[in-house]
């Protein structure tokens, strides 16, 4: 009575703790009979069950793998969640989406024991531009629920136009030598298996610029963590 169970993202009642029956992100995951590439998740054409799909056939991924919640689409409730996150101010809505996204990551068996998780940074001024850097929030919740170590190993050193904007089909040269290892971190990621944490990945091009920069520090291997795909 003193604490219902209610939605993070809207205050209806919701009977997992989490989400109500709209904005539930049990509805967000990835359908489990939908043949999805086994390295980036990208959807497989018809006729192909599984193995690597055509881009990553074609172009190195520069990361081991990715594991993710499900589709970053129109209607989709998980889609409601990091818009808010991201966008509108919702700081608090990490912590469930953590939990939601460490779930996933167990039950995915790509887990690793004593494995770093590094966010993907936000420039400053975007960070001044939101109050807070989403990724480093989903970490944060993610180290909570997994009892690894939060290592906030990169920076970035410029600018960059955001990746989901229109006109930024380029995204590889947009994100091309952005990122740099912090003075004093090297230590901590050389010989490690780093997880990448970001909230959406889209073509790639910045966790494979994130993952170039840990590799040349000494990454043992890089693979990356998000909401969505």
């Amino acid at each position: 009575a003193l604490y219902p169970r209610l939605c993070w993202l809207c205050g209806a009642r919701a009977e997992d703790g989490y989400g109500c029956e709209l904005h539930a992100l049990e509805r967000a995951r990835f359908a489990p009979d939908e043949p999805r590439c086994a390295g980036c998740l990208e959807r497989l054409p018809a006729g192909m069950t599984q193995g690597p799909c055509a881009a990553c056939r074609r172009v190195p991924r520069g990361y081991r793998r990715l594991v993710a919640l499900g589709e970053y689409r129109a209607g989709s409730p998980l889609r409601e969640w990091i818009l808010a996150l991201k966008h509108g101010g919702r700081r608090e809505l990490a912590g469930p989406l953590g939990a939601a996204l460490a779930e996933a990551w167990r039950a995915s068996g790509a887990f690793v024991p004593g494995a770093r998780l590094v966010p993907v940074p936000l420039h400053a001024w975007r960070r001044f531009e939101r109050g807070h850097d989403q990724a480093r929030e989903l970490a944060r919740a993610l180290a909570l629920h997994t009892d690894l170590e939060l290592v906030p190993a990169l920076a970035r050193g410029r600018w960059t136009a955001p990746q989901g904007s229109p006109g930024a089909a380029a995204r590889e040269a947009n994100v091309a030598g952005a990122f740099r290892l912090r003075r004093g971190f090297a230590a901590r990621v050389a010989d490690q298996a780093v997880w990448l944490v970001d909230d959406v990945v889209t073509s790639g091009a910045t966790v494979r610029a994130c993952a170039t920069a840990l590799r040349a520090a000494g990454a043992r291997e890089v693979s990356v963590l998000a909401l969505a795909r």
